[in-house]
């Protein structure tokens, strides 16, 4: 397994923890060069992709008036952006190898759900669904499955900080729509 993050103690710490067989890249998941070398990296050590699970995420809490260009495109650069290019990189890997994979994108209930602070992280994930839908046609002649799997709130730091230390997100249900 080959996996990527910026934060380089954190994640050389947990491919050390994981074992032999797990390799660590730390670099930025919104630049194609990045994503082409996660690829390569990965074929040269295991000899071919078979599955890519999209997974990087950020947030940023702010109402729609206040929301800063800047602060959209990051979160727009991280949750959809990188899943467009890790998903090309490693769907031309799958189809030079003869065709055959998966690639799996996280998203989220929010992708349906708006939680009205959390302005670029709902149209990202909603984006992302999209996305996939696009992806899917597009390379099932190439027998390269794509999902998304689009959870509730997950107790990870994200969640935290952003989701479970909004007072908005923790009211906000279905049922208040």
């Amino acid at each position: 397994m080959v996996f990527a993050d910026r934060d380089e103690a954190a994640g050389t710490a947990l491919a050390a923890e994981l074992g032999p067989a797990v390799r660590f890249l730390a670099g930025d998941v919104t630049r194609k060069e990045f994503a082409q070398r996660c690829v390569a990296a990965a074929r040269a050590e295991f000899g071919r992709i078979d599955i890519l699970l999209n997974n990087a995420g950020v947030t940023h809490s702010s109402s729609f008036l206040d929301l800063d260009e800047a602060d959209f495109d990051r979160v727009l650069g991280v949750n959809l952006k990188s899943y467009f290019l890790f998903g090309q990189a490693a769907a031309r890997a799958m189809v030079e190898q003869g065709g055959g994979g998966a690639i799996i994108n996280m998203s989220s209930v929010n992708a349906i759900l708006a939680i009205p602070d959390q302005v670029p992280y709902v149209i990202s994930k909603g984006a992302v669904n999209q996305l996939t839908r696009v992806m899917a046609i597009g390379l099932a002649a190439h027998d390269i499955r794509v999902n998304a799997i689009g959870p509730g709130t997950i107790a990870t730091e994200l969640a935290r900080k952003a989701v479970m230390g909004s007072p908005q997100a923790r009211t906000c249900s279905p049922a208040r729509r």
